[in-house]
């Protein structure tokens, strides 16, 4: 998740915890299979006149699924994923937020992953 650093006092931890919360309760992942992360951009640009204004924000959002689910799944993850974003993002008093998710999907076949085992 990306999101323009002047949408201010943006719970991150909090964000990420309601993101991860809905995709549990979509009960097609594992707890151990959601990884989030959160990056306020201090460095963006939205349009021209815009951009030098600061009224606008954004939240952007990319889910990446392994191949094989079908597009009903992966329309709905985006759908309530943008309604969690929504919940969570904008703010009542702050500048007006574009909201974007996108779901894409990534070859299995071409997917590593590694897991250590504790000692």
């Amino acid at each position: 998740i990306e999101y323009s650093d002047n949408l201010h006092n943006l719970d991150e931890s909090w964000v990420l915890l309601q993101v991860n919360k809905a995709l549990m309760g979509l009960g097609i992942f594992m707890d151990a299979d959601i990884k989030t992360r959160i990056h306020g951009l201090r460095s963006y640009r939205m349009g021209v006149a815009a951009a030098e204004s600061g009224d606008h924000a954004f939240v952007a959002a990319t889910v990446e699924l392994l191949s094989g689910r079908e597009f009903t799944v992966q329309e709905h993850l985006g759908q309530v994923l943008l309604k969690v974003l929504e919940r969570t993002c904008l703010q009542a008093e702050g500048p007006q937020t574009q909201i974007s998710v996108h779901v894409r999907e990534i070859q299995s076949e071409l997917y590593f992953k590694s897991v250590s085992k504790r000692s």
